[in-house]
This record gives structure tokens, C-alpha cells and sequence, in this order.
């Protein structure tokens, strides 16, 4: 019986489970295309309707999960940077500020995201009564299962937390807006400043030089086309013809 696909899919479940809590987030796909794969075997062994449904169900989960954990592992790896950069930040700290508030709120941000999955992780198995790792808290050397009501408050602080957190960013972005439409005003006020010092035409100058030379060379067209003489159409010569027969009756 522990040789059934079905019962090697949720071996399958346990290990993407474990490899997910160590941060092994390739391993943790492969488990759930495995457990995915063996639900399909599973399928064929039996006719029950109540028991393909369920099956089924089960299917679909691990295929959203293998995506889910995809996604984590992007998160992860941004994190990763941003946690990086805050420990090469200590030589310059006046220079490397903007830096460092920026990778503390994606940090913030990316442990917010990951506690509320967890919890809604932990919902989501109750309600389907699927054999999950449930995150326990200790309590006095005893393991003590997080409540249905416990998870639903903790999620709420969290989603508190992660609107804060997002109010924040937003804050930085219209920062570094203004500082980058702050330097192209400097960068235009030391191009123009260099154009003067060099003694070199602007880009605008360029422009009106081309469009004063073009209507330049058209009136000047214009002008020597009025002053050259009109040549009168040449009349082609008609020989003359006299009436010898005139002159022979004389």
C-alpha cells in the first residue's frame, strides 16, 4: 500500500515541504512535478467518481504550486541582493543612505510576503485536509498548533504592515523621480554652460542655421529665376512663294 502513487505523491508533498523551509526552491518544484506526475498514475487506478475528483483537485494544486514557489524564488533571490547590498554598506554610510532604505523596505517587504503565505499556507490545508507542515509555536518546551482565529489576526498585522511598507516604497519612487528630473535640469544647465564656454553652436542653432540656409537657397532660386531675361519663342522660317506661271503670260 505505501508502493501507491497516491501514497508516493504525498511523500512527494512532505519533501517539496522540507526542501521549501530550507530556501531549496529547484528541489522543491521537482517534488511537486514528481507528486503531480504519480496523482496522474493514481487516476488510473481507480473508477470512482468521489475519489477522481479528489485526485484531481490534488493535481491542480501541485501545478500551482510548482508556479507559486517559482515566484518565490525570484522574491528570494532579490532579497538576497538587497540583503547583500546592506552588508557592503558600511564604508560610506552619508553616500550609500538612499541605498540602504531601499533595500531595508525590500527586505521588509519580501518577509512580510513570505510570513502571509506561510499562514495562508496553513488555512489552505485545513480546509482542504491535506497532510501539511503547519508552523508551530513553542510555548514553555511544548509545540503548540497555531489556531485558525491565531492565523487570521496574524494576517491581518501583516497586511497592515505590508500596506505601510508599500506606502514607503511609493515614497522613495517619487524621490528618486525628483532627483532624477532634478539632475537633467543640471545636465542641461552644464551642456548649455559648456556650449558657451567652447564657443560651439547649440543644437537649436544647428537647427535654425539648417532651416535659414534651406529657405536661403530657395529664395535665392526664386530671385535669380525673376532676373534672367524672357527668351520670346523663335518663329521657325517659311520659305516665300512666288507665282512663276504670272510672269510666262507677260
Amino acid at each position: 500500500m505505501e508502493s501507491h502513487p497516491l501514497n508516493l505523491a504525498h511523500q512527494q508533498h512532505r519533501r517539496a515541504d522540507a526542501h521549501l523551509i530550507n530556501n531549496r526552491y529547484d528541489e522543491a518544484m521537482q517534488c511537486h512535478h514528481n507528486a503531480a506526475e504519480l496523482l496522474l498514475d493514481a487516476m488510473k487506478s481507480t473508477t470512482s467518481s468521489v475519489a477522481l475528483e479528489s485526485i484531481t483537485l490534488q493535481h491542480s494544486y501541485h501545478l500551482k504550486q510548482k508556479d507559486l514557489i517559482r515566484s518565490k524564488k525570484e522574491q528570494y533571490l532579490r532579497v538576497k541582493k538587497a540583503m547583500d547590498n546592506l552588508k557592503c554598506l558600511g564604508k560610506d554610510p552619508l553616500q550609500n543612505i538612499q541605498v540602504y532604505d531601499n533595500s531595508k523596505v525590500q527586505v521588509a517587504i519580501y518577509r512580510t510576503l513570505n510570513e502571509s503565505d506561510s499562514l495562508l499556507q496553513i488555512l489552505f490545508s485545513k480546509n482542504n485536509n491535506l497532510k501539511e507542515t503547519t508552523t508551530r509555536d513553542v510555548v514553555d518546551g511544548k509545540k503548540k498548533e497555531k489556531t485558525q482565529e491565531n492565523v487570521v489576526e496574524e494576517l491581518q498585522t501583516l497586511s497592515q504592515n505590508l500596506h505601510s511598507l508599500v506606502e514607503q516604497l511609493v515614497f522613495q519612487v517619487e524621490i528618486l523621480k525628483d532627483e532624477n528630473m532634478t539632475l537633467k535640469e543640471r545636465v542641461n544647465y552644464l551642456e548649455k554652460e559648456r556650449t558657451k564656454y567652447l564657443n560651439l553652436p547649440s543644437s537649436y542653432d544647428l537647427n535654425n542655421r539648417n532651416i535659414s540656409t534651406n529657405t536661403g537657397y530657395e529664395g535665392h532660386s526664386k530671385d535669380l529665376a525673376q532676373k534672367l531675361p524672357v527668351v520670346p519663342e523663335k518663329i521657325p522660317n517659311r520659305p516665300t512663294h512666288f507665282d512663276l506661271n504670272a510672269l510666262r503670260n507677260d
